[in-house]
């Protein structure tokens, strides 16, 4: 198949909108959301099938990737990955990312992370050299009650999310501020809400009874019981399942392991086992 990378263009949006809405069983407000906020559309590369008679290219697959830092290191989040129906099984997208890994190395990238769909797309991943990496736990704990818990709630900007997060976190592979404003966005259209006082966050939404913390950062366990705390004499629930990562030092040794990203060295190695990566989704 004759085809072309290029970068998207805003003459692209509505055709990989659409796409990427059969594609993900999503609406084309979602989708183009996604090419503009979330990855960008600078930062959206296609893989165009030629047109034949005259006619133009045809988008065949896709991907975002995003430019993201850890420390000093720069690096690419690759998301969004998706082929055209009629094309899949064809290997488009292991050569489009294949593509991609040798022009970042090239251009100086230290790495590249990503969070595979499926556990068919890991392994795909894992023949192109990614490795797992990101490791989180699920904590699941009852809330006790305490009418003295004090916090604040859905009083963070994006720009105090970010900083609080690299706080705690100072190995963190840092997005940009427009996508995580895109990922916070999204979240509060899904009802969560963010706690919050000096000593911590937790961004959480409410399932029944449970509180699902799909971030919680603090000082220490007590503070994160104060935070939890908080959000049940607020909401009433009276438990909560709680995604930490497993280098974080909240609830040491509670819950039960489960995989979540990938990283590739696009350069020499270095140590991973401080870095932070996690989506707000």
């Amino acid at each position: 198949m004759a085809a072309v990378l290029r970068k998207a263009t805003a003459q692209d949006v509505d055709t990989l909108a659409d796409l990427r809405a059969q594609s993900f069983g999503t609406d084309m407000q979602e989708a183009r959301s996604w090419l503009r906020n979330m990855a960008g559309l600078e930062n959206v590369l296609v893989l165009e099938r030629a047109g034949t008679d005259g006619k133009p290219g045809v988008p065949a697959a896709l991907l975002g990737a995003v430019p993201v830092e850890c420390g000093h290191r720069r690096g690419v989040w690759f998301c969004g990955m998706l082929t055209r129906p009629e094309l899949r099984g064809r290997g488009l997208m292991s050569h489009l990312l294949d593509t991609c890994l040798r022009a970042y190395a090239a251009g100086g990238y230290d790495f590249a992370v990503t969070v595979p769909e499926s556990p068919h797309a890991g392994q795909a991943l894992k023949q192109l050299d990614f490795k797992n990496a990101f490791p989180l736990r699920v904590v699941r704990k009852p809330i006790e009650h305490n009418l003295r818990a004090v916090a604040e709630f859905d009083n963070m900007t994006v720009r105090r999310l970010i900083d609080a997060r690299m706080r705690y976190q100072p190995a963190c592979i840092t997005l940009p501020e427009t996508t995580v404003a895109e990922m916070v966005t999204r979240l509060y259209q899904k009802g969560m809400t963010i706690v919050s006082n000096h000593r911590g966050y937790g961004l959480f939404c409410q399932q029944g009874d449970v509180l699902q913390v799909m971030e919680l950062q603090a000082d220490n366990d007590h503070c994160a019981d104060i935070l939890l705390q908080a959000a049940r004499e607020k909401t009433g629930a009276e438990y909560a399942s709680i995604l930490l990562a497993e280098n974080q030092t909240l609830y040491l040794g509670a819950g039960k392991r489960c995989g979540y990203g990938m990283i590739r060295f696009l350069s020499k190695p270095f140590p991973i086992t401080d870095v932070y990566f996690r989506l707000l989704q």
